[in-house]
């Protein structure tokens, strides 16, 4: 027995490192967050897990912009993110776009969805793309931004490959035909 009748847990002696391998392959934030409220080391685990995945969807998940962008800033190695609306209770605005393109791993992602997220103007957009300028693919569709939106992702995002811009009630009809007939 060890000091004052307790014995340390044989998962108490496994390192950090190989907890944050370990919590990889949770994909539940809700577990995550149970997990990170175990003690420090586990926390410390669930951080360095979030650092090491290279996709992060928040689609069917009940958070708010602030908490999403927490975890976006830990996700060092984010390549695809995913902040779609698959859920009624999620929903990011404008400022909670702005939170997440502070993040360190915006400039390096590669594929974005804001797909129906009807609460981010161009405003929220706009600071996104201009930070996201090693983008591929972009799902905007079922969004209420404009032809300003549209422009600042063809200024700032040279590497697109597929834009989806499907269901886009603001954009204009001469917009719609330039991307058409032209390489915007």
């Amino acid at each position: 027995m060890g000091v004052k009748g307790w014995e340390e847990a044989e998962i108490d002696r496994l390192p950090v490192d190989l907890l944050a391998h370990i919590f990889l392959f949770i994909s539940s934030f809700t577990n995550l967050a149970q997990a990170s409220g175990v003690c420090r080391k586990w926390r410390e685990g669930v951080r360095r897990s979030l650092g090491r995945r290279e996709s992060l969807s928040f689609a069917g998940w009940k958070m708010d912009g602030d908490a999403a962008a927490r975890i976006v800033a830990d996700a060092y190695n984010l390549k695809e993110l995913d902040i779609s609306r698959r859920c009624w209770s999620f929903q990011i605005t404008d400022d909670g776009l702005y939170k997440i393109s502070l993040a360190k791993c915006i400039s390096h992602l590669t594929s974005i969805s804001l797909w129906g997220m009807t609460g981010v103007t161009d405003e929220g957009v706009i600071q996104l793309v201009s930070k996201a300028t090693s983008l591929q693919h972009l799902n905007i569709g079922g969004t209420f931004i404009t032809d300003d939106s549209l422009f600042a992702i063809a200024e700032n995002c040279p590497q697109l490959k597929n834009c989806i811009i499907n269901g886009i009630e603001m954009m204009s009809y001469d917009f719609g035909n330039s991307l058409c007939c032209n390489s915007v």
